[in-house]
């Protein structure tokens, strides 16, 4: 839902003597208790409360609104709540106010630790969409990015969590914090490679929202992943978008495997559907041509029937 914030600069007069309306005076609430609520609330509630009523706003608010947060070459860019198009810099050095990011964040730079360093500014987190580039950030940190529990788009490239101790958090108990996202995207560094075994990947099928996940990308798979119990899955939901790409270090029997089940894939089309596409070392090539043809045909179809 997007925030139009363009009513703070709007003052109510608490002295006129006047019929209100629910506009005014929301909820049928006694004033004292609206007066409590707008005094007393977190950021996170009266940033709600304001866009219900005109009643919580202030003069002069307290906190920074930025929208579709994003860094690009050295700079933080922003959008103001009501402005799609306009972009300005945010100078995180200057702010003297807590802030809000609202709708997206999108992260992309060498410096690891770039999302945490200003993570300490935010009061409130409230994005449908979040992507970082080469970021390690611990699970308190990832908490907050997620807190609103409205994140549909979730992409990490070469990015992962750490508990407090250091230790990986394995894909499994990650996806347990965004159950309503509809995509899902991972590019595994060296480190989320290492945590992936049959327990994990039982786990992780035991917690995705096969009703909500829409699209499911796992990129540099190593050969720990337990394929053929994620294939069950896989044929289990043929409605979810599959993109897998593998290790090019992955040994030749697992690349056999894999091209078994492509096979028996192409094969079975016409009785069972599906949405994949799937790369991994010594792919055979006439397979890789079939595949495509097949996800485009059954891609059209599905978008035909929406």
């Amino acid at each position: 839902m997007e925030m139009d914030m363009s009513f703070m600069n709007i003052s109510m007069s608490r002295t006129k003597k006047r019929c209100l309306s629910f506009e005014q005076h929301p909820f049928g609430l006694p004033e004292p208790i609206l007066y409590y609520l707008k005094k007393n609330s977190n950021p996170k509630l009266l940033l709600k409360l304001m866009q219900i009523s005109k009643y919580f706003c202030f003069k002069e608010f307290s906190y920074m609104v930025v929208k579709d947060l994003k860094y690009m070459g050295t700079k933080w860019i922003y959008c103001k709540p009501k402005y799609n198009f306009k972009s300005e810099v945010l100078d995180l050095s200057n702010l003297k106010i807590p802030f809000v990011i609202h709708n997206g964040l999108n992260c992309d730079t060498e410096d690891v630790s770039l999302v945490s360093s200003f993570l300490s500014k935010v009061i409130v987190c409230d994005i449908t969409k979040l992507r970082l580039v080469n970021q390690i950030i611990t699970l308190n940190e990832f908490k907050l990015l997620i807190s609103s529990g409205n994140v549909k788009r979730f992409s990490f490239f070469h990015s992962h969590v750490e508990y407090e101790n250091g230790e990986i958090v394995p894909i499994d108990e990650i996806m347990k914090f965004i159950r309503n996202v509809t995509e899902f995207r991972w590019y595994l560094d060296t480190s989320m490679m290492s945590t992936f075994n049959s327990e994990s990947v039982q786990n992780l099928i035991k917690v995705i929202n096969h009703f909500i996940l829409k699209t499911f990308c796992l990129m540099n798979i190593p050969e720990t992943f337990d394929f053929n119990l994620f294939a069950t899955f896989m044929d289990k939901n043929p409605q979810i978008y599959y993109y897998l790409n593998f290790d090019i270090l992955v040994p030749r029997k697992y690349s056999n495997m894999l091209q078994k089940f492509v096979d028996k894939k192409i094969a079975t089309s016409s009785k069972k559907p599906f949405l994949l596409k799937i790369d991994f070392p010594r792919q055979n090539e006439e397979s890789v041509k079939q595949l495509e043809s097949l996800y485009n045909f059954y891609s059209d179809r599905q978008n035909g029937m929406h």
